[in-house]
């Protein structure tokens, strides 16, 4: 179970900000004993400097630690989270308003399964169904992670895609997430020929997350949307995926590029393209979740947010976080409070 931390930054004002910090060692490329050197590299660093300034905070950071390279960035998305909180906190509006938001409509989730069978695979997606979402993603990449590629291991991952697909309406998006294992462009081209004549249909980063062009490739010749989630590190790699044609949509993690400031840097830059923009939470508590999901109330299209990544720490004991967040019906409520709207009872986290 990945470690993650609390960061808390605190202006002259004794105004604070609350952000958090995943370590995910074998996705986001961090041990915790990195992100705790990080986090005391900018504790030293960033005393007196311009809070409102998010821009230089992040360019002492990057001269600090890390340089902009890629799985370096966990630590720093923590503290720029706390950031954005204690600005909300000091002008006195939500995140999602300093963001460029408006009050934002309900942000729907996405249901996701990981069913290792066709027959579990759909079944879970009736359940979903039954339960009124409105997109579902389907796992099809894991048992190539585990034993390696084969045909006969993409071709159990691409039955279970057939079964759900049988039960799920065209009306319903879904997203079916190789992450990263179908090795070739050859061979995913080849894999989704039968799919053809499912237009709510959307392959999620079938091949390494550097193989811009192979992605392109299957793009313009399976005939599906092409969505790219590993390979959307930074904002420049944001402009080399554009540039190579490589995706219709992204998946932007706020902890894989470095917190809401680079963040806003991606989603602009899709939103010019003409690339969707569908953002992810990752292994957080309700703050992680929260602030994720005030990222997505900026954007200009709010796709379905992955359900099955929210609070995936799990606090032992008490949980001092209240407040952020409303999930009901298959849809997320932001409240109109200052910063995130987060609660923290400091009695239970010096208790940790």
């Amino acid at each position: 179970m990945p470690i993650n931390f609390l960061v808390r930054v605190t202006l002259e004002n004794g105004i604070f900000g609350i952000g958090e910090i995943s370590t995910q060692l074998w996705y986001l490329n961090e041990t915790p004993e990195q992100i705790q050197s990080a986090i005391q590299l900018y504790n030293d660093c960033l005393r007196g400097a311009d809070v409102t300034n998010v821009a230089l905070c992040h360019e002492i950071m990057l001269k600090t630690y890390g340089g902009g390279s890629a799985g370096a960035r966990g630590a720093r998305s923590g503290v720029d989270m706390a950031i954005w909180d204690a600005l909300g906190k000091l002008y006195g509006i939500p995140v999602f308003k300093l963001l460029g938001g408006g009050k934002p409509a309900p942000v729907p989730l996405m249901f996701c399964t990981y069913g290792t069978t066709p027959e579990l695979a759909a079944r879970e997606c009736e359940q979903a169904l039954e339960r009124n979402y409105s997109a579902i993603k389907v796992k099809v990449g894991d048992s190539l992670l585990a034993a390696g590629w084969s045909h006969r291991a993409l071709t159990a991952e691409t039955d279970k895609l057939a079964a759900a697909l049988e039960v799920i309406p065209k009306e319903i998006m879904v997203d079916a997430d190789a992450n990263q294992a179908w090795a070739n462009a050859g061979s995913a081209v080849a894999a989704l020929r039968v799919f053809q004549g499912y237009p709510n249909l959307s392959i999620e980063q079938p091949l390494h997350h550097d193989d811009l062009s192979g992605s392109a490739y299957v793009r313009k010749t399976a005939g599906f949307p092409i969505i790219l989630d590993e390979s959307v590190w930074s904002a420049e790699a944001m402009i080399a995926i554009v540039k190579a044609e490589a995706c219709d949509r992204v998946v932007c993690k706020i902890n894989r590029v470095g917190g809401l400031y680079e963040a806003r840097k991606v989603v602009a830059i899709a939103e010019a393209a003409g690339v969707g923009v569908s953002v992810d939470t990752a292994p957080y508590t309700l703050l992680g979740d929260t602030s994720a999901f005030h990222l997505a109330a900026s954007c200009k299209t709010t796709y379905p947010v992955d359900e099955g990544h929210l609070s995936m720490i799990n606090i032992s004991g008490q949980n001092p976080f209240s407040g952020g967040t409303k999930i009901e019906n298959g849809y997320v409520s932001l409240s109109d409070n200052d910063g995130y709207g987060i609660d923290v009872d400091w009695d239970i986290v010096e208790g940790w």
